[in-house]
């Protein structure tokens, strides 16, 4: 392995244990939940060094990739969240959610922040097209036009729409104002706190 390709996995680890111990201090993470996590941390960063024949990432998609794992490590279910208000038509629930640009809007700029592949181009033609013609955007046809993988689709008997934790953090608070009220309130008493500090 070359210096400069070492150095970058040296930056990548010192990184790792700075964010790590800031979310400890501000006690966001259990410990034996890091102790865990930096066990896998390390073995697949061990085995990307292995992977000599791939072109060797930038520090910042390294990174990107392990919190990604870290913070991101399991979907949601949409489809359940959607039927503790509806149980009849919880995909019309998640459709009505993605009706709006603002929701679009967030899922593109989940994906150019998580997804190489993301198509942005694709994805303004999508939201252009679905707010100046009577088209739906489903979760199936923005994944397909625009490469997306925050979602994932699964069809027949026990599918449904799953997603990444900050999307469906998203979902629920679109569904549930009071939830959403409280999140805009805990975020300005820390920004209050912050100030003081």
């Amino acid at each position: 392995m070359m210096p400069e390709e070492m150095s970058v996995y040296i930056r990548v680890a010192f990184h790792y244990e700075s964010t790590v111990d800031r979310l400890l201090g501000k006690g966001l993470l259990d410990k034996d939940f890091v102790d865990h996590h930096r066990k896998t941390f390390y073995d697949s960063l061990d085995g990307e060094k292995l992977r000599t024949s791939q072109k060797i990432g930038s520090q910042i998609e390294i990174m990107q990739r392990y919190v990604r794992a870290m913070v991101c490590g399991s979907m949601v279910s949409l489809t359940k969240i959607a039927k503790q208000y509806t149980e009849d038509s919880p995909g019309y629930v998640i459709q009505s959610w993605m009706r709006s640009r603002n929701t679009l809007e967030f899922l593109r700029q989940w994906e150019n922040d998580m997804n190489r592949e993301f198509d942005d181009r694709a994805c303004g033609e999508l939201i252009h097209e679905a707010h100046t013609t009577s088209l739906t955007v489903t979760p199936s046809l923005w994944i397909r036009r625009t490469h997306a993988v925050g979602m994932y689709v699964k069809q027949g008997k026990g599918g449904g729409v799953s997603a990444y934790p900050e999307i469906a953090a998203d979902f629920r608070l679109w569904l549930d104002p009071a939830e959403r009220l409280a999140l805009v309130r805990l975020a300005r008493e820390s920004k209050v706190d912050e100030e003081i500090i």
